[in-house]
């Protein structure tokens, strides 16, 4: 299972509170492993942060949509949180999506923004729901504005593998 943390158009803009240094960078990156878990139909999920000011208002706004580079398809899931993890339901939502694709629980592969914040929320999160799954990272798909190397070399504290 490949998940893609928080890939918006406003991690880009440099007048965006939400800018993330070296998003830009990962997007190719990001763009190959993507080609290959489709290819391979392995099951794609797609996290969009949508501020909890845009909750009931236009959660539509260009600032909040997926990259154009990795929009995804009809068939991928996105699911859209107001804080930095996923909710219970949509937890569950994912572990029902998994129940019928038992080897797509063995290994997650997480990717996207704010390794420190979002990145490692989610994995965490995905963790209490999928407590039989082996996480990893690749360091090359993620990036963050800070404290990323002291998250990266917490990862195995979470029992998260990455390269």
């Amino acid at each position: 299972m490949l998940v893609i943390v928080d890939m918006q158009n406003r991690i880009l803009d440099p007048e965006d509170k939400n800018y993330v240094t070296g998003a830009a960078r990962i997007i190719p990156a990001i763009q190959q492993r993507l080609k290959k878990a489709r290819e391979s139909g392995e099951l794609v999920l797609f996290t969009r942060d949508i501020p909890i000011e845009h909750k009931d208002e236009s959660e539509e706004l260009r600032q909040l949509q997926i990259v154009r580079e990795l929009a995804p398809l009809p068939e991928e899931y996105v699911f859209k949180k107001n804080y930095f993890a996923l909710e219970p339901e949509q937890l569950i939502e994912i572990r029902e999506l998994t129940e019928a694709r038992k080897e797509e629980k063995k290994r997650i592969e997480v990717v996207g923004v704010e390794l420190s914040l979002c990145v490692l929320a989610n994995i965490l999160a995905l963790q209490g729901a999928l407590p039989e799954a082996d996480f990893f990272i690749d360091q090359q798909l993620v990036a963050g504005n800070q404290l990323n190397e002291a998250t990266v070399r917490l990862l195995p504290a979470f029992n998260i593998e990455s390269n």
